[in-house]
């Protein structure tokens, strides 16, 4: 598997460090929580731990990290891994 990352600024500035990673290699299609799907929050909720690597050079605590980012970097990050997981990669790169 390939482990390479880029980092990218959030609107107030904080480095956010992310995996360069498809979608396939998020989740297996057969996880469960208390042998029930998982909903789409959870799968999201463990898409962003899975995909960010470090928030202004920290990477322990991830889930912790982003829930005290202010909503509107939350959103911003949120959006990039939108971005890894559809392989849309335009608005990003017009953006840099």
């Amino acid at each position: 598997m390939d482990n390479s990352t880029h980092e990218l600024t959030t609107p107030s500035g904080k480095k956010v460090v992310m995996k360069d990673i498809s979608a396939g290699e998020f989740l297996d299609a057969t996880d469960t929580q208390d042998d029930k799907e998982l909903s789409k929050r959870e799968i999201a909720k463990r898409i962003m731990n899975i995909a960010v690597v470090s928030i202004d050079g920290v990477s322990e605590g991830i889930e912790v990290l982003l829930r005290a980012l202010p909503l509107q970097d939350y959103l911003h990050v949120s959006k990039e891994v939108t971005k890894l997981i559809t392989g849309d990669f335009t608005e990003a790169k017009t953006q840099a």
